[in-house]
């Protein structure tokens, strides 16, 4: 893989949190985020909000991987804007109020996903529904690829090194 195939990918800080974690879910975050820095040529995105809550809530590991990432000139800050438009859609389309909160506490990741490579990483598989299931209705989600490093059954490490491909089962639809 080339830099100039390289995808920007936006990691939730949940992933940076389990870092730090004992057992198979810190050890598969660990892995992937090191297989991202070392064998591949992807780009960590961090917008400011982003990158507050990784100050909040990284792990050790995951701040010495920030670190490394930015000194390899591999993060991207862009100005990811709040579209109340786009706010109002998922508002509108939540079936409940349970669902909206929860989609509104990861509505940063989609924000700076939509102004990059649209690519989230996040262990939040409850967000994901959620934003899946009012794509239809809100049709700028559906091009976004959500990615859960720790879950097999995703191959997240395969992806990873294959490019970050789009692939449609990836994608948030209902």
């Amino acid at each position: 893989m080339s830099s100039a195939d390289s995808k920007r990918l936006v990691i939730d800080a949940s992933v940076a949190t389990s870092t730090g974690e004992r057992g198979e879910r810190g050890e598969r975050c660990q892995a992937f985020l090191r297989v991202m820095i070392d064998e591949t040529y992807h780009r960590l995105v961090m917008t400011r909000e982003i990158g507050e809550e990784w100050d909040i809530h990284s792990h050790p590991f995951a701040r010495r991987w920030r670190r490394s990432m930015n000194a390899k000139r591999r993060v991207d800050r862009p100005n990811a804007y709040h579209d109340a438009a786009f706010c109002l859609k998922i508002e509108r389309a939540s079936q409940t109020e349970k669902a909206l909160v929860a989609m509104e506490k990861d509505l940063r990741l989609i924000e700076a996903a939509r102004v990059t490579d649209k690519r989230v990483i996040s262990l939040d598989d409850t967000a994901r529904s959620y934003f899946s299931a009012v794509s239809s209705q809100v049709g700028e989600l559906g091009g976004i690829l959500w990615v859960n490093p720790v879950n097999d059954d995703e191959t997240p490490i395969q992806w990873l090194t294959d490019g970050a491909p789009i692939e449609e089962q990836r994608q948030l639809r209902p």
